[in-house]
């Protein structure tokens, strides 16, 4: 991101919802948990060009990727201008390699599933648990200035993204000496992300890579679970299962530039 901002909101997969943002934020749009939920090279450059009109960076979330699914988001990542302001969420080790190499000026990030993070409801109410041992399942690479420096030097890694969970607080992060400066922590509120499963319910339980194409039922609505044995209620959404937070957020780590990611809804 050429310019560090205090906010990013979710604009959802194809960035619908960017017209209708606050001014002064920036925009994130496709997914962390499915490939039928990033926008095609249509949408993707109508994004683009909203967030370049409103002056404001266009964070692209992407999932874990099978290869043939590699070399489609492959072909949508390369449509994307070189002087564009466009920055990735990366989950998936060999997209990371892949387009490190591919495109060693995109910006890129780690994303919510590569963190480390656990997000369980259950550690948040566990009895088992001290308050040292909540905080280090919240932790994650972001913690660990070896696994900071190997990926920003290697990888060129810029930043991470975390979820905002109020029984945990990111401890201070280190500068990597390959960039010279802090790396960002892109703080996600309100709806962390506990698991994603390959077998989508909304396809009747069959895999996502078993469809060329889906209608995305899944963005109609999304389903409320409850069992005692959860440590809280998850929300399912596609293949994902969230649970709601009520908004809490970590202060900024030291040291750490943070940027916020808003959602409205569950993702």
């Amino acid at each position: 991101m050429r310019e560090m901002i205090a906010e990013i909101h979710y604009a959802g997969p194809d960035g619908t919802w960017i017209p209708r943002l606050p001014e002064g934020v920036g925009a994130a749009i496709g997914s962390d948990y499915c490939v039928h939920l990033l926008p095609g090279a249509e949408a993707l450059g109508r994004a683009i060009a909203e967030t370049a009109s409103r002056r404001v960076p266009l964070l692209l979330l992407t999932p874990y990727l099978r290869d043939n699914e590699l070399k489609d988001v492959t072909l949508l990542i390369r449509s994307i201008p070189d002087d564009a302001d466009v920055t990735l969420s990366v989950n998936d080790w060999g997209a990371l390699y892949a387009w490190r190499t591919l495109f060693p000026s995109m910006p890129v990030t780690i994303g919510r599933l590569l963190s480390g993070q656990k997000r369980c409801p259950r550690i948040g109410v566990s009895a088992q648990l001290t308050g040292a041992g909540r905080a280090w399942h919240g932790e994650g690479l972001f913690s660990s200035p070896v696994a900071e420096r190997f990926l920003a030097e290697k990888m060129g890694v810029r930043g991470f993204h975390v979820d905002a969970l109020p029984w945990s607080l990111p401890r201070s992060l280190p500068v990597a000496t390959g960039c010279g400066e802090p790396p960002i922590l892109f703080v996600h509120g309100g709806w962390p992300i506990v698991t994603v499963t390959d077998r989508c319910p909304w396809l009747g339980g069959a895999s996502s890579a078993s469809v060329a194409a889906c209608p995305r039922h899944c963005r109609e609505g999304f389903v409320r679970l409850d069992a005692p044995s959860m440590g809280g209620t998850l929300f399912a959404r596609g293949k994902a299962r969230f649970v709601e937070s009520d908004g809490t957020e970590s202060p900024p780590a030291e040291g750490a530039r943070i940027i916020h990611v808003r959602y409205d809804d569950c993702p």
